[in-house]
């Protein structure tokens, strides 16, 4: 079955991670698979894992005039029609929203299948309905989502995986608390992801005003870097003015992009999430697979993910109070947190794992059945 994956990103979030992974394993003997992207760093992995490129560009509809946005849109479907006209692909998996509304309708009237992997949980109603319409099957990653979308059967649940094979040795671990100047006494608290206002970093930034007079040995990071950000907003440059504000500037390290994130979780003690209505939060389970306890928000997701009370702690959105006193409590109390993490890598291995989630998908193929 030649299946062509669709996804907007030259860079590499959640989403595209995800998508490596189910590249990485997909069985090639059964399924042929085909990258349509714009230059970047993704095309980059895929092409490293032996994927057929196709250069596609799918530009930015959002925050557009009208006349502009359709103009890019109609663009865009052509290109799409012209090349599931000439490669006679069997199937199409659009990977984000904007990849999927490139190719609504588009693939239906080619007669090619199609499957929209929904990785957004503010989907706009007009784009939901008219998407689940033209689409064969829409993925979610967890319920959340997938009630998010409303009644269809044409809904499947698959959550993302994680492969703990790909969890550094412990050594890595150390590496990273020596590039950092961080003892191996420290304790360390951290916050990873996309630096975006959803993701919720400024309640870590209050988290960390908190902690900071209790933990005068902690150190604290936020890792990554503000990808796929509205150009309009500075989010980054505001939560350093916040923590300048609150005065734990000089306690908390922003690390930017890392190419491999893996090693900052093995470092830290204990993992935070602050983000609201988290589609998935794949973040989750790499913290777990890395043995690390996880403090997060209530929200979206995550109580999908982190078990209260056996994987982390789970506190009511937005009570940065309850956010911090857990935290504390796991770094004061190490025999806990070791339990929490250990708990959370079994979760992962039997919840979570890559190949189950892949193995799930290739199902999903087979029932749509090959050619047209």
């Amino acid at each position: 079955m030649k299946i062509l994956y669709l996804d907007h990103a030259t860079d590499l979030g959640g989403a595209e991670h995800s998508l490596l992974g189910l590249l990485r394993t997909l069985d090639r003997e059964r399924f042929a698979p085909t990258l349509a992207c714009a230059p970047g760093r993704l095309a980059e992995r895929a092409a490293s894992l032996g994927v057929s490129l196709i250069e596609l560009d799918l530009e930015k509809l959002k925050n557009l005039n009208p006349l502009r946005s359709l103009t890019r849109l109609r663009r865009g479907r052509e290109l799409l029609r012209r090349l599931l006209a000439d490669a006679r692909f069997d199937l199409l998996h659009a990977n984000t929203l904007r990849a999927a509304v490139y190719a609504m309708g588009v693939a239906r009237k080619q007669g090619v299948r199609s499957v929209w992997h929904v990785r957004d949980y503010d989907v706009p109603a007009w784009a939901r309905a008219r998407l689940l319409r033209d689409c064969d099957v829409a993925v979610a990653p967890s319920r959340f989502v997938a009630d998010s979308l409303g009644p269809s059967d044409k809904v499947r649940l698959v959550p993302n995986g994680f492969d703990p094979a790909d969890v550094p040795p412990d050594g890595a671990f150390a590496a990273f608390r020596q590039r950092l100047d961080i003892p191996s006494e420290a304790p360390v608290v951290g916050c990873v992801g996309r630096i975006l206002p959803w993701k919720g970093q400024r309640h870590f930034v209050e988290v960390v005003a908190r902690l900071a007079p209790r933990l005068p040995e902690a150190r604290f990071l936020v890792v990554g870097a503000p990808l796929f950000a509205d150009p309009g907003r500075d989010y980054l440059s505001e939560l350093k003015a916040e923590a300048e504000r609150f005065g734990v500037a000089d306690r908390i390290t922003f690390t930017g992009h890392l190419e491999e994130p893996l090693a900052a979780f093995g470092a830290m003690d204990v993992v935070v999430n602050c983000s609201e209505n988290e589609p998935f939060g794949r973040v989750l389970i790499e913290a777990m697979a890395c043995r690390r306890p996880v403090v997060a928000f209530r929200s979206g997701a995550v109580p999908e993910i982190v078990e209260d009370g056996s994987t982390g702690l789970l506190v009511p959105f937005g009570d940065t109070a309850g956010m911090a006193e857990a935290v504390f409590d796991l770094v004061r109390n190490r025999t806990r947190a070791e339990a929490y993490g250990e708990a959370g890598r079994h979760r992962v291995a039997a919840q979570f794992s890559l190949r189950k989630s892949t193995e799930q998908i290739e199902g999903i193929y087979a029932a749509l059945g090959p050619g047209r």
